[in-house]
């Protein structure tokens, strides 16, 4: 049995089973119960990954079901859910399918999950969404078909994440400044940003991270090695802000970043294991859900979907502008339900050309380069 504060989820047995498809009604389902059945009985040492698994809430009643359609060498094991109409739009669902996954990817063979949705069922679309599954282009029987990957963990011996201190801020502007250096646009405004962030009062100083390899992963003679830690390799930062939802609310959200680690240990996981604990805390801190602009290909493995599929839309930009790069994540699930409108950028995210000029000189001379790719002039 898998739990949380609201529903518990576990395998049918065999009695209750029989019992569950001696009462359904519809003909489609009720072959559909049969078939889990039948693969239990026919694979009992993996009855979980063929069982049905009922969805309950805290007080016994019973809500819905799912299932993985069994387990395969090769295959990624597949999801279903289904919760009664009475229980639907109250975020169910998406608290079901995260504990069966949390369940699945404790299966070491497991790396991927895999679900189709009906392409009229906005609603199943949205619990996939928020669960972090991502389209892989294909199309199955019922509809097109998601993904989603398990966390490609990290051993977290090899570095530590703490809160940045005041006599860290120039080595962190150093790292940003090389961090992103010639790749949106000719030199960067990124370490001026954060310069000019943290005196901000969106600034949430308790989310201002910073991550370091551990000391006796960095060679001796670096001279950022301290007692207490070794090489500065990333940083993340997150700023309060708004939706101004379209019923007139101010709906409270983060926004966050730049978010930077060294380019010679970029694409090596480390970005990825500070954001999943950068989000864990503003999670823990009670934040609802945080947006900002950025590329779906990485940033979808730490459960960000397009803003869009929840409504939201970035402000100024265009109706059928393209806003692939304008994402989403809800820490709180269903915290953004029933709500659309328009996000907002802090101010302080805007900074002048001749003031990011005059703080870059503060730094070694770097050559500025037009490179293919670049957004900005």
């Amino acid at each position: 049995m898998i739990k949380n504060e609201r529903i518990k989820i576990y395998p049918a047995s065999r009695e209750q089973m029989e019992k569950h498809i001696a009462s359904e009604t519809d003909k489609e389902l009720k072959k559909a119960y049969g078939e889990m059945l039948e693969g239990c009985l026919t694979h009992p040492g993996e009855w979980d990954w063929y069982a049905m698994w009922m969805i309950e809430k805290m007080d016994g009643v019973h809500i819905g079901d799912l299932c993985f359609k069994g387990i395969e060498a090769g295959r990624n094991p597949e999801i279903g859910y289904g919760i009664l109409e009475e229980y639907r739009g109250l975020g169910f669902a998406t608290e079901a399918v995260k504990l069966a996954l949390k369940w699945a990817f404790g299966h070491s063979m497991v790396k991927a999950v895999e679900a189709e949705a009906d392409p009229d069922n906005v609603a199943s679309q949205r619990v996939l969404v928020k669960c972090g599954f991502r389209p892989n282009g294909e199309i199955g029987e019922e509809g097109p078909r998601y993904i989603v990957y398990g966390e490609n963990e990290m051993d977290t011996n090899e570095y530590t994440i703490r809160l940045e201190k005041e006599e860290d801020h120039r080595d962190v502007e150093n790292l940003v400044r090389e961090s992103f250096w010639n790749v949106y646009r000719p030199g960067c405004s990124e370490h001026y940003v954060i310069h000019v962030l943290r005196d901000d009062p969106a600034f949430v100083k308790e989310l201002d991270f910073v991550m370091h390899l551990s000391v006796q992963q960095t060679a001796p003679v670096d001279q950022s090695v301290t007692e207490q830690d070794g090489k500065l390799i990333g940083q993340n930062m997150f700023m309060k802000t708004i939706i101004k939802a379209d019923d007139g609310r101010m709906i409270p959200v983060l926004t966050m970043g730049p978010i930077g680690i060294t380019p010679e240990l970029k694409r090596k996981g480390y970005g990825k294991a500070l954001l999943d604990y950068s989000l864990k805390k503003a999670a823990e801190m009670g934040f609802g859900a945080v947006l900002f602009e950025g590329n779906i290909g990485f940033y979808s493995h730490c459960g960000f979907s397009y803003a869009r599929n929840f409504g939201i839309r970035y402000h100024d930009l265009p109706d059928g502008a393209d806003d692939s790069f304008f994402l989403c994540k809800e820490l709180i699930p269903g915290y953004l339900d029933d709500v659309t409108g328009v996000y907002q950028t802090p101010q302080g995210y805007y900074v002048k050309d001749e003031d990011v000029e005059a703080f870059d000189r503060e730094f070694p001379p770097k050559e500025k380069r037009k490179l293919p790719g670049q957004i900005f002039g």
